[in-house]
């Protein structure tokens, strides 16, 4: 008898936990399903957290290592949400072991997302990268200086904000992200063609529409603060 008792135990499945993919920073009174475009083909709904939506999926709990296919799959539904949504994002492997637990690390966060929504309504991250080719002769440092800024200048004047990532190359010129108004982006796009055609030498790699994680924590629901860039 206990023996089939224990047998019986281990058959119980595991109780689902949440994963959660980004938060909406609207009110949805009703639950939007998104579609079975999660982990696992799991449905991707929104949940109820005081005027904010996190959009997540039921999942056995584990730890989310940072594997490309599973990393691709969350990209995916955040940009999906995004076509129809301002969208705050929050950092791959945001899973929780029950809804309690989220409803907790929702209100850890829920000033600092307060504090994200300006920032991200009605906004997306476009990426631009300008390379000197290979066939060219290196620049300078003030020739470099040069046509960064003047890429920068441009683009900042249709664009909200700006930040400088890493230059990884000695041949890599600019690498920056833009936030840009969704009511801009073609102005924006215009405003690249202008500086590819000014700098045709040049290698220009123009990358987005995404969320907006270079602008703000996209650990917010997590242990780690690392506040807005």
């Amino acid at each position: 008898m206990v023996r089939r008792i224990r047998k019986a135990e281990k058959d119980v499945p595991e109780p689902l936990g949440k994963y959660v993919y980004c938060v909406i920073p609207s009110p949805i009174k009703d639950r939007k399903s998104f579609g079975n475009i999660g982990f696992d083909a799991s449905e991707v709904y929104t949940m109820d957290y005081r005027d904010l939506s996190p959009v997540v999926s039921d999942v056995t709990y584990r730890d989310y290592a940072a594997i490309e296919q599973e990393v691709e799959i969350h990209r995916n539904v955040v940009e999906q949400v995004m076509r129809e949504y301002s969208v705050i994002p929050v950092a791959y492997g945001m899973a929780f072991k029950s809804n309690k637990l989220l409803q907790i690390a929702m209100s850890a966060g829920y000033q600092a997302m307060q504090k994200a929504l300006p920032i991200v309504d009605g906004k997306v991250e476009l990426g631009i990268k300008v390379f000197l080719p290979k066939d060219l002769e290196p620049m300078n440092r003030a020739q470099k200086e040069e046509c960064s800024a003047d890429f920068l200048q441009n683009l900042l004047a249709v664009s909200s904000d700006s930040k400088k990532l890493k230059l990884f190359s000695e041949r890599l010129i600019l690498n920056s992200t833009f936030l840009v108004d969704k009511s801009t982006m073609d102005e924006f796009s215009s405003q690249v063609g202008k500086l590819q055609e000014k700098y045709h030498e040049m290698k220009v790699q123009y990358s987005g529409p995404w969320p907006a994680y270079n602008f703000v924590d996209i650990h917010i629901l997590g242990g780690k603060r690392r506040g807005f860039r």
